[in-house]
């Protein structure tokens, strides 16, 4: 049976994804990956989680169809700590946060509320791969705005405002995937002035904001948007707990709150609430904290193992890299590489894998002298044996 003639045009949209492709390098054995954007699993709290399964179970509502908005505890306690962590000027309340099966699912939602064929949406040069493949699935088409060391570029940003009507503009303003770079308070007060003169929607896609290794990141845009001001918010809990554990959230408008949460129960009902209570009881605990700052910890030991081998091995063969102050990635550039067969040549040929920059790029030529490095998998011991690898790889590749 042709199959293909009786997909509809969503699933004709459907795309592969180019992460997902570099993984499977990665896995072989003997392999030192730097593609993975995902924590990594020695730092997850196992013990607090095994804990909060066996609490959960007291409550025998958690294996129940869970509430489609999710679970009212989690909810709340989402909603406070935002406000403990200035994250909003004062609590939102739980009736505005909507929990997700992680924040991949909050694009989806947004998506499919906002996105009809032809619609354009504003994204950031480079940007999340996966977020792209989400809106291009629902008939979206790019403009881009390059980003520089303080954020998008607001000049850059009003053309593109004034060249055609958009659905949202879609930012990563912390520690940003793939290229690492944060956004300004200058900046984001800019941004928000321009989108509100022109009428269009933020969505702030703000998963790596607890992982900062030297200062604590500038206020986020909901925290500094006026009352009227379009801006919604996703926040994760895959880097800070477990992914495995699927589970994130939205900030939405009340008339936003009802639409999705009527869109949420033709999708799943909801998710599971087995799983949420599970991520409330580790959130709750008061080894959270704690928690967090050895995470930053960690990371930032691997982010400084990875700077001292980038500057070693890869500085003198014309690599640039700019220093993260947070999250997961370096993004670096030389101008004799072609990313996509680079990454493939470098882990068929020498057991190391990263990421092609052309996948960050709406329009992939833009990207094809970039890498992008992540320090989260690998421990400081590996991370000098590993960049060597890509060295060997650069020399024998030219």
């Amino acid at each position: 049976m042709h199959w293909e003639s009786l997909f509809n045009a969503r699933a004709q949209k459907l795309q592969p994804s180019g992460i997902q492709e570099m993984m499977v390098y990665a896995s072989r054995p003997g392999t030192i990956s730097f593609a993975a954007g995902q924590p990594s699993e020695d730092l997850y709290p196992v013990e607090v989680i095994k804990q909060g399964f066996n609490e959960a179970l007291n409550d025998m509502s958690v294996l129940a169809y869970p509430h489609t908005a999710g679970d009212p505890l989690l909810r709340k306690w989402v909603s406070d700590w935002m406000a403990d962590e200035k994250l909003v000027l004062e609590a939102p309340g739980e009736d505005r946060i909507l929990l997700t099966t992680g924040s991949q699912q909050g694009l989806n939602i947004l998506s499919q509320l906002f996105l009809k064929d032809g619609d354009v949406v504003i994204v950031e040069n480079p940007s999340y791969p996966e977020a792209m493949l989400t809106f291009e699935k629902e008939g979206a088409r790019f403009l881009t705005v390059p980003i520089d060391e303080e954020g998008p570029d607001p000049m850059r940003l009003e053309k593109v405002l004034k060249k055609e009507k958009v659905a949202f503009f879609y930012t990563i303003p912390t520690f940003q995937n793939p290229s690492g770079a944060s956004t300004s308070l200058k900046r984001k007060r800019e941004i928000l002035a321009l989108l509100k003169k022109y009428g269009v929607t933020l969505v702030e896609d703000d998963p790596y904001r607890q992982l900062w290794f030297d200062s604590q990141p500038e206020a986020t845009y909901l925290s500094i948007a006026e009352e009227d001001d379009p801006v919604i918010y996703l926040g994760s809990f895959s880097k800070i707990v477990a992914p495995g554990l699927r589970c994130g959230w939205m900030v939405l408008p009340p008339e936003v709150m009802e639409k999705a949460v009527q869109l949420r129960l033709t999708l799943e009902l909801g998710s599971s609430a087995l799983l949420q209570r599970i991520v409330f009881f580790v959130v709750s605990q008061p080894s959270f904290d704690e928690h967090l700052h050895s995470l930053r910890d960690e990371y930032k030991e691997r982010r400084d193992a990875m700077a001292e081998a980038i500057s070693k091995y890869l500085t003198p063969l014309g690599f640039s890299f700019s220093l993260p102050h947070g999250g997961f990635f370096f993004w670096g550039e030389n101008k004799k590489i072609d990313g996509v067969a680079f990454a493939r040549f470098a882990a068929k040929e020498h057991k190391v894998a990263v990421i092609p920059g052309e996948i960050f790029f709406a329009f992939p030529e833009e990207g094809k002298h970039f890498i992008r490095l992540s320090f989260a998998k690998v421990k400081a011991g590996e991370m000098s044996t590993g960049i060597e690898r890509i060295a060997e790889a650069f020399r024998e590749f030219c």
